[in-house]
């Protein structure tokens, strides 16, 4: 029936179709469970180099997926644990754990909503995204003049003003065009309402969490 519908619904050769539903059967052997946006999976699997690795898998998209992660890295740091690899795509996000002898505990991703939003308030000022949405908005409000109005000012010059520029207003928190790199940061690249939502829905058990530890 699912194949019939994948085929008629959503244009999918049958080939693809019967793919797709053998993925999720396999998916569901490894984990017991599918990701679907009340179940969350988290699988703990030792990658082709023996290192440990943590797959969060849900549906809920990079930006939510980018902050978590951002989160996650901060507080695995800051209680003294070793410097990990991530990364995320629409799927989810992964963190990888070379040399780590056991298995990670996974309760560091499973933080208060707070929580999260001030770990990646502390980390996303440092970011590259957060420099570039800084130069935009600040271009944008005529902060970088031209030097030459009839020509084009080479991007190194941009990047060095608008850094000397964040140097001095990052001493003003409420400086309109730090609050604006912000805001596009949290509201337009990454998704932190919905993220503090989900956490939120995990502290509730709105949202359920499996674990599955494969060595």
């Amino acid at each position: 029936v699912a194949v019939t519908a994948l085929v008629k619904d959503h244009d999918l050769e049958a080939g693809a179709a019967e793919n797709l539903m053998q993925y999720l059967a396999d998916q569901e052997i490894a984990t017991t469970v599918v990701p679907d946006d009340r179940n969350i999976v988290i699988e703990r699997v030792r990658d082709e180099l023996g290192n440990w690795r943590v797959c969060v898998l849900t549906p809920f998209g990079s930006r939510i997926h980018a902050p978590w992660a951002m989160a996650a890295v901060a507080k695995i740091r800051a209680g003294g644990g070793r410097d990990v690899e991530t990364m995320w795509t629409e799927d989810g996000f992964v963190l990888r754990f070379p040399e780590a002898d056991v298995a990670p505990n996974v309760e560091a991703l499973l933080m208060e909503p707070d929580e999260a939003a001030e770990l990646v308030m502390r980390q996303v000022g440092s970011t590259a995204l957060f420099a570039a949405k800084f130069r935009e908005s600040a271009a944008g409000a005529l902060l970088l003049p031209r030097r030459r109005m009839d020509g084009r000012t080479p991007l190194w010059q941009q990047r060095k003003r608008a850094y000397d520029l964040l140097s001095v207003a990052s001493n003003y928190p409420s400086f309109p065009i730090l609050l604006e790199a912000y805001r596009e940061c949290l509201r337009d690249v990454f998704d932190m309402p919905a993220l503090m939502e989900v956490l939120r829905g995990i502290r509730s058990e709105e949202r359920r969490v499996g674990k599955e530890c494969r060595s």
